[in-house]
């Protein structure tokens, strides 16, 4: 791809990532912005209180090129692939199927698991989802919006048959999740080798957000550090991507 003709003035549009974006979507946000720095390509992000809405299907974040717009992690990183721009091409077959596995892990797992934390947590709903979730909104609707979003995200979670677990089977997924994906790691710098992948970068993204944020319940942080390599991968990429 000729970035000079085709990858112009391009933005990646995100909630307000310090007081707004709740624990998944700020996951897939930082993830976004890894995958863009692991491919060189430049970016800028505008944080905007409405990006929800600004979406063409509700999916964040969105990334604008052009009069293109692009909107969550897989689409983004087809959208880069389609443009000749790839982190896998030192990959065999067998590997890509691997990476695209733990991708599926990590997005349909891992997130749900951050889904149940902060919607069917009561003391998690009150004191972080629904402040954060309400913090654009004037009252009423800082109260009445939250209320609505909760119910659509616990019926999806019944869908799951997510609903009637509890906290500790919860953190069993997160662990089951955790303990294959510090297996494949290995001592490896990234998941497939030396190399990062878009699967590295999704994974810096959940495990940043779940070591960094400030919930009144741990257990599932508390989880994932059993797993020291994760822990490490994750401050590598950071010093890596965010901090030259």
């Amino acid at each position: 791809m000729n970035a000079a003709q085709d990858w112009e003035d391009v933005s990646l549009f995100t909630p307000y990532l310090n007081d707004q974006a709740l624990m998944y979507d700020f996951a897939e946000c930082l993830a976004v912005q890894t995958f863009l720095r692991m491919t060189s390509l430049p970016f800028n992000v505008r944080q905007r209180p409405n990006v929800d809405f600004i979406s063409p299907d509700g999916v964040i974040p969105l990334l604008k090129i052009n009069k293109t717009l692009i909107t969550g992690f897989n689409a983004i990183v087809d959208f880069v692939h389609k443009k000749g721009v790839t982190l896998t091409s030192h990959l065999s077959e067998t590997q890509v199927a691997d990476m695209r596995a733990n991708i599926s892990m990590i997005e349909h797992l891992l997130t749900t698991v951050e889904m149940y934390v902060l919607w069917k947590h009561d003391e998690t709903y009150e004191k972080v989802t629904k402040p954060r979730f309400g913090s654009v909104f004037h009252w009423p609707l800082s109260s009445v919006l939250p209320f609505l979003k909760r119910r659509k995200i616990l019926e999806e979670l019944a869908d799951k048959d997510w609903d009637s677990k509890t906290m500790d089977e919860v953190g069993e997924q997160a662990d089951k999740v955790f303990r294959a994906l510090s297996a494949q790691l290995g001592t490896q710098k990234y998941l497939t080798g030396e190399l990062p992948t878009e699967a590295d970068a999704l994974l810096f993204g959940h495990l940043y957000t779940l070591i960094t944020v400030r919930l009144p319940l741990t257990n599932i942080t508390n989880i994932l550090k059993k797993y020291t390599n994760l822990i490490e991968f994750t401050k590598r990429v950071e010093q890596q991507y965010f901090k030259q």
